[in-house]
C-alpha cells in the first residue's frame, strides 16, 4: 500500500453512496486490515514515523466513525438488537 493510507478505503466506500444494508455489511479489505495491523504492531515497538502516527490516528478515527454510522444504519432499519 505505497500511497494508499489505511483509512482511504473507508472514505472511498462512504463516498460511493452505499445503502444502509451495505453500510452495515462493510468490512475493510484484507490489505487494509494488514496495513492497520502493521501500524499497530510497529506502534507498540515505537518505530512509527510521524506520517505513520498520523495515519494510524486517522485510521482509528475512521473505524470509530464507521461504527457510529453502522449503529445509526441499524436503527434506521429497525435492527436495534444487533448493536
Amino acid at each position: 500500500m505505497d500511497d494508499i493510507k489505511a483509512y482511504d478505503e473507508y472514505l472511498e466506500f462512504l463516498t460511493s453512496g452505499p445503502t444502509l444494508e451495505e453500510i452495515i455489511d462493510f468490512k475493510p479489505s484484507q490489505e487494509t486490515r494488514e496495513r492497520a495491523q502493521y501500524l499497530f504492531h510497529i506502534h507498540n515497538s515505537e518505530d512509527l514515523t510521524q506520517e505513520e502516527r498520523i495515519e494510524l490516528a486517522e485510521y482509528a478515527k475512521a473505524v470509530y466513525f464507521m461504527e457510529m454510522i453502522k449503529i445509526r444504519a441499524r436503527r434506521k432499519l429497525g435492527l436495534r438488537g444487533e448493536e
